[in-house]
């Protein structure tokens, strides 16, 4: 027991950021089994935020997360959430964060962990990746961290292939893309662009592309979206 406190204790210390960073913590909307009794973990990214748009001073759940994520608790599974500072939102300094984190819950006791994350928490999820001896499922929602202008399309293309050329098996990939999406830049390449990584490095790939409901970036929000695919998601995420 004093092993397992001394643990957490180290978790906290190493997730957690000054006050005015947001934190690193078990999900309020969707508690699990905890530590001692559960599978393993979901770690959730959320995606870009402004300043402000967190509500509560401690961001307790931070920008709400979708309905399917609360499959992960019924099937025996812990969700962490990895808040990160509005408006003040780096790629390479969140996938580091994000990579020690995961570290970090290994260290608590944690054996299995799946990474899912939604737009810019997506793209930082990607750095999954590369760590299948960390991460054994990563779940890729609507990946976006360039904006909507035609001219950056070359860039959010090249870093999304260069993030993809690190993934190593064998690990489950899941990418969910959708119709209406003005920060998918490049829908048919992207998906070409994963299918073929995952080919390359062993992967085993689940993509969800563009169905003909629900639309838009935020489509994974939608319950639509939980009743089409988020069973199948579920299972996929958690190797059954």
């Amino acid at each position: 027991m004093s092993r397992l406190i001394a643990a957490l204790l180290l978790l906290v210390s190493a997730c957690a950021s000054p006050a005015a960073d947001p934190l690193f913590r078990p999900s309020v909307a969707y508690p699990g089994p905890g530590l001692a009794r559960a599978v393993g973990v979901v770690v959730w990214l959320h995606g870009g935020v402004s300043p402000g748009q967190f509500t509560t001073p401690d961001f307790p759940d931070g920008q709400p997360a979708p309905e399917w994520l609360g499959r992960f608790p019924a099937l025996g599974w812990d969700v962490w959430r990895f808040n990160r500072i509005p408006g003040n939102d780096p790629l390479v300094a969140g996938e580091a964060r994000l990579i020690r984190c995961v570290e970090d819950l290994h260290a608590a006791g944690y054996r299995r962990v799946i990474v899912a994350g939604f737009s810019r928490g997506a793209f930082i999820g990607m750095a999954a990746l590369a760590r299948p001896d960390l991460v054994e499922a990563v779940i890729l929602l609507s990946p976006a961290a360039h904006g909507t202008r035609p001219e950056r399309r070359t860039q959010a293309l090249a870093d999304f292939a260069a993030r993809l050329d690190s993934a190593r098996g064998p690990m489950r990939l899941a990418l969910a893309q959708f119709n209406d999406d003005p920060f998918d830049l490049a829908p048919a390449e992207r998906g070409d662009l994963a299918r073929a990584a995952a080919t390359r490095a062993g992967l085993t790939f689940l993509p969800i592309y563009h169905p003909a409901q629900p639309t838009g970036h935020m489509a994974s929000f939608e319950p639509e979206f939980d009743a089409q695919f988020g069973a199948a998601l579920a299972s996929f995420a958690i190797g059954r």
